[in-house]
């Protein structure tokens, strides 16, 4: 699926289910977007335990979604429930790894959208864990990916999130000309540079002393601060 597609379904969810708020409460999603859902301890006693052979978490099976109620690890569950949202979403057929994997990425960037770890400010797996409900597992890894996503957007030709994540940006900022930095100080965001801005060569300097900085500058609040004087113009 395309990149713009795939933040779009998000987009679309986040709508229809008008979540404004983090962590995203995952059962509510559910029963919002209509998608049959069972606890096993509302099944008999004989469904019950072939849940469990199915899986101790949670489980979809022709469009229905099947969760343990009892089971004591909530944030992994949040994920695992939101996996099986993303498989019908993205209209999966068949158990492949292709699919789950896709399905994964769904689960993470619908509890922690990237473009909200940056505007909030968040450097550390802790910080996702408490705000997004992410296990430390799953806020490990989208830590990760939210680095490699910031740096996409760096290398790009626009420099900027798809157009369904500033829409889902501006759910939560509508004030998007206001740009919180790390220090808790407000500047108004310059616009990104574009290719109408700047001539092509000073454009590759801008973009080749950014990645200097990152390389050069360890830690969490170098890569914060760096990443701010890219992603939206402000001044270290």
């Amino acid at each position: 699926m395309e990149q713009c597609d795939f933040f779009r379904i998000i987009l679309s969810t986040y709508e229809i289910c008008d979540i404004r708020s983090f962590p995203i409460d995952c059962i509510e999603v559910i029963k919002r977007l209509k998608i049959p859902l069972f606890k096993y301890s509302e099944l008999s006693a004989k469904k019950e335990r072939e849940c469990y052979r199915v899986s101790n978490d949670a489980f979809k099976l022709k469009g229905k979604i099947y969760y343990n109620d009892a089971f004591p690890y909530i944030y992994r569950q949040r994920f695992t429930l939101m996996h099986e949202v993303g498989h019908i979403l993205l209209g999966h057929v068949g158990d492949t790894k292709e699919n789950d994997d896709e399905a994964d990425a769904f689960a993470s960037h619908f509890l922690a959208p990237r473009i909200m770890i940056h505007k909030y400010g968040y450097r550390d797996a802790e910080q996702l864990h408490d705000a997004f409900g992410l296990s430390y597992q799953a806020s490990n890894r989208a830590l990760m990916s939210y680095k490699e996503w910031f740096r996409n957007i760096s290398y790009s030709v626009t420099r900027k999130p798809t157009e369904p994540e500033l829409q889902l940006e501006h759910i939560f900022f509508p004030e998007t000309n206001i740009i919180p930095l790390m220090e808790g100080i407000v500047q108004p965001a310059r616009g990104c540079y574009t290719e109408e801005d700047e001539d092509d060569h000073s454009e590759l300097n801008e973009r080749s002393d950014f990645m200097r900085l990152i390389s050069r500058w360890h830690g969490d609040r170098g890569f914060g601060l760096a990443e701010n004087k890219w992603f939206y113009g402000n001044d270290l």
